[in-house]
């Protein structure tokens, strides 16, 4: 489990910063700094499989070919919001924050948004998130996906288990990762 997490993490950083080799590399190897093994001397092209909606809907042929690991799915690749925002990581003082949110059953957030590009993965239980002029997205353990940035909306769990967020943040340019907002006309 935080193998993948991990690799959520590297994949992330990945998109965002452009010639950072990635994590499934073929020709991935230790850093001589704290191993014997020699890194390669010149990296490979980063081997990445196509977007998925959901890591429930993959199979095992659709994971990258070459890794360094067994098995991998693959949960999120992207550059994208779910309102269609183009996600970069910022370009001052950047940074990665996680965070693990616990919802109870019923539970909603404030209305919001993100001033920092957010990846969101659903560890356990049903989130319902509803985005304004967008309307309701349904996400289930395994989900991961770019939250909206610049679009006002409001989480809940709408299951009968806590639901468990790992949030990434990455953070940067003196943006706040998330900004209260007034709900959208017609909203509670």
């Amino acid at each position: 489990m935080v193998r993948k997490h991990i690799r959520l993490l590297a994949t992330v950083a990945t998109l965002a910063i452009s010639g950072l080799p990635a994590v499934m590399s073929s020709s991935h190897a230790a850093d001589v700094s704290i191993s014997p093994v020699a890194k390669p001397k010149a990296p490979a092209a980063p081997v990445v499989a196509k977007p998925k909606p959901a890591a429930s809907e993959e199979t095992a042929a659709d994971a990258p070919a070459e890794t360094p690991y067994k098995k991998v799915i693959d949960v999120f690749t992207g550059d994208t919001t779910i309102a269609g925002e183009k996600a970069s990581f910022p370009v001052n003082d950047p940074g990665i924050k996680s965070l693990i949110v616990t919802m109870e059953p019923g539970e909603k957030t404030a209305w919001h948004q993100h001033g920092t590009p957010l990846y969101a993965y659903i560890l356990e239980g049903d989130l319902t998130v509803t985005y304004e002029g967008i309307g309701a997205r349904h996400y289930k353990p395994g989900d991961g996906f770019l939250e909206a940035m610049h679009v006002t909306h409001q989480g809940q769990n709408t299951g009968t288990t806590p639901v468990r967020i790992l949030a990434v943040f990455l953070t940067g340019d003196g943006n706040k990762p998330t900004i209260p907002e007034k709900a959208p006309n017609g909203s509670q």
